[in-house]
């Protein structure tokens, strides 16, 4: 039961990764002061999928190393929230939009910690 709430919050977690990279690429929202093409967006969520993927798949497994690649995917990812948060809040996007990029971006943030606890006491609890 643990596992698959474990996986989902993860999925989640790309969900919200997603949102916001799709958020700071589009160029009529102005959250990026550079144009990023539409085939480096899709890329790099191509990139996220496959690094969620293979940490919920070593997980699954049951091997120890798939804790900490799930770990360090979501600290990485983690990392690119915060990032979009710093763009967003600096950007000369409308305040609306702002205000949507940084409320996910923290839902994400949220659930990433939160993602990384049960990652932590799933791996106690099995050692």
């Amino acid at each position: 039961m643990k596992l698959t709430r474990l996986v989902a919050f993860a999925f989640v977690s790309f969900f919200c990764y997603g949102i916001v990279n799709w958020m700071m690429s589009t160029s009529h929202l102005q959250l990026q002061a550079t144009k990023i093409a539409s085939g480096q967006m899709w890329q790099g969520l191509l990139i996220a999928l496959v690094l969620y993927l293979i940490g919920v798949l070593a997980v699954y497994l049951n091997r120890m190393l798939g804790f900490y690649v799930l770990g360090l995917v979501l600290v990485i990812y983690s990392l690119g929230l915060i990032s979009a948060l710093m763009s967003g809040y600096q950007s000369n996007a409308g305040m609306e939009v702002k205000l949507l990029l940084e409320v996910i971006a923290a839902i994400g943030l949220g659930i990433n910690f939160y993602t990384v606890v049960l990652l932590t006491r799933w791996r106690h609890k099995t050692n």
